[in-house]
Formats: structure tokens, sequence, C-alpha cells
């Protein structure tokens, strides 16, 4: 076989893991006609759901149907294939929430746009406490987007975060230094749901493979620390009508709908989501719903400049680090169609 022809394959998957899907990967050498191959183009595969969680002893054999590719960054002219997990009859597994998703149907008439704010923490393997700890702070508003040795710990990291992103092919529309030093926030760039939760879960993949190398953990617990803030990824989404004409009557219309739904939503806003919505450190208290503009205090936010201006989003406050992106917008967009905002 011509080495010429052969691509090295990542296939990427979310395993069964119950509180958070672990990503999992494993390396395939394959066989490339066209070296300009889609998604198509990547052969399915099977892996052991028995040690994923996603089957047993006896019955283990489970696929990955390729859904998206990404130019690998770790790899000279290799891919990342993310992929569904399904059985082999081609069902879709119970671990697939991308499939929920994937399942509304009009989204793309309904222009709904997504962006996430993502925040991670860097942990110190030795002791399993925040890597910021080696500073000894006292009080947590020096740190926010802090610069200095004093002020900052971990930016190399996101600079080759960053870097490898940017290979990948996957806009970040930020990055800053969040209140808890060590804890450090993205911004990916607003796309179509499927899209922007697909590059959500492939930022995560690739600032992993940059930790396993430090070596450090990236943590996504709700709250790291019981001091200092927690970690969220709160979550940006508008329709196409939404960055038309947005003003206070639909906004108070939405905002009525999503308190409705607010037990729901909360179903899905991570595990351990107590600990971090208390009412206090810039969270609302997760048993009640609030809104506001500007309001950084409240569930869900809508900014002082989309209410002056009449139109743009909407920015929900409660999901935590450590979301299936997947489930909250399923969660959100079920919400967004009972309004007249489609």
């Amino acid at each position: 076989m011509d080495k010429n022809h052969r691509k090295r394959i990542e296939y990427i998957w979310l395993d069964g893991n119950e509180d958070m899907p672990h990503l999992r990967s494993k390396t395939r050498f394959v066989e490339v006609k066209d070296p300009n191959m889609a998604n198509h183009g990547i052969p399915s595969w099977n892996f052991d759901g028995g040690s994923t969680g996603q089957g047993n002893l006896q019955d283990s054999d489970r696929k990955l149907i390729c859904v998206r590719t990404y130019p690998d960054p770790f790899v000279d002219d290799g891919i990342l294939a993310l992929c569904e997990v399904t059985y082999h009859t081609g069902g879709k597994h119970p671990s697939n929430t991308r499939s929920l998703l994937s399942s509304l149907n009009c989204m793309d008439s309904w222009g709904i746009g997504v962006g996430f704010e993502q925040e991670v923490t860097f942990v110190n393997p030795a002791d399993f406490k925040p890597l910021g700890f080696l500073l000894s702070p006292s009080v947590q508003g020096e740190y926010y987007c802090g610069v200095g040795a004093m002020r900052t710990v971990g930016r190399f990291i996101m600079d080759e975060f960053e870097k490898a992103c940017s290979k990948a092919g996957i806009i970040i529309d930020g990055i800053n230094a969040e209140v808890m030093p060590g804890q450090w926030e993205w911004q990916t760039s607003p796309y179509e749901p499927l899209k922007a939760a697909d590059d959500l879960w492939m930022c995560r993949y690739i600032i992993e493979r940059i930790g396993e190398s430090k070596p450090l953990i990236i943590s996504y617990d709700p709250k790291p620390h019981i001091e200092f803030n927690g970690a969220g990824c709160h979550t940006n989404i508008s329709t196409r009508k939404m960055r038309d004409k947005f003003d206070e009557e639909d906004q108070r219309q939405l905002m009525e709908i999503l308190e409705k739904d607010h037990e729901e939503h909360i179903k899905v806003c991570g595990v351990g989501l107590e600990r971090r919505m208390t009412g206090d450190c810039e969270t609302s208290d997760y048993k009640k719903f609030t809104w506001g503009v500007g309001d950084r205090g409240a569930s869900v936010r809508i900014p002082l400049q989309v209410s002056m201006e009449g139109w743009g989003y909407i920015e929900d406050r409660r999901p935590c680090a450590n979301i299936d992106p997947y489930l909250v917008l399923s969660s959100l967009i079920s919400s967004i169609k009972k309004s007249n905002l489609l």
C-alpha cells in the first residue's frame, strides 16, 4: 500500500459516563484514494463498548460513525474524526446525545446561532488542588484578566491551545484569565447548534491533549474551591428573528417561557450545579429562575447593549463547565420553539 495515500485518523467519541461524558479516542491508518475526502470518506469502526460504559462483556461491539472532521493539530496531515456511537444494527446508542440535537427539525430555517463561554480550571495532579493556589490567593478580584507571574497561572497552556485550535480550523473568539487563579475561559465563535456543540467538544479534546504533556488536570468541576468563583459554560443563543428584533415585549415573553421550563433546564446544566449556583460568586440560586438586563447574578442575562439596541441574543448563565452541550441546546431550543421568535 502506498504510504502517501494513508491518512492518520483519530476517531473521537463520547463515552457512557453519566456525570459528564468522557472523551475517548483511538488511531487508525486508512488508505485514502481522495486526499480531500469528506466525512463520508472515513470508514466506520468498531470499539469495545463494555470498557466505555456503552455495553457489557456479552454485548460489547459498538460502531463509530464519523459526523465531522478537523485537521489534526498534533500530527501533520492527520485528521480528527468526531464520531457518533451506534449499534451495529444502525440504531443510535442511548449515550449518543448528539442525535437528540440533530433530530430537532428546521433548525437551519430558524437561523439559530450559539456561542459558548467555556471555563476550565488547571489542577495540580500532585495534590489535586487548583494550580493557581500556588500563589496563595486571598482576594479573587486580583486575578481576573490578570497579567504577570503573581496574578496569572497557565497562560502558556492557553497560548498552545489557541494555536492548536487554529490549526484544527476552529475559530476562537476570545480567551481570558478568570476570577479564580489558574482558571481560564475561551469563547467559541457563534455557529448553528450542531457545529457549535461539535466545536466545543473538539476544543475540550484539544486542551485535554495539551494537558497530557504538562502534566496537569483539566478540570470541569463546577466549584473547584468553596471560597472562589465556580466554573461555568455560559451559553449565548439567538434566532434570526432575535437578531432582527428583540424588544422588551419579546424578552418578557421568552423569559416567561424559560421560567416555566426552568426545572427541566436545570436537569441538564451539569452535575454538582448546586455547589456552584448558590446565589453567590456571580451566580443565581439554582432553585429559582431570575433574569435581568446586564445582571450577572441572574439565571439569564439580557446584555445591556441588546436591551439598548432592541436586537441580539440572551446569555444563559446556568450551565456549568461540565455540561453536555448537546443536551443543553436540545433543552433550550425546545423552549424557544414555544415563543414567537422563530
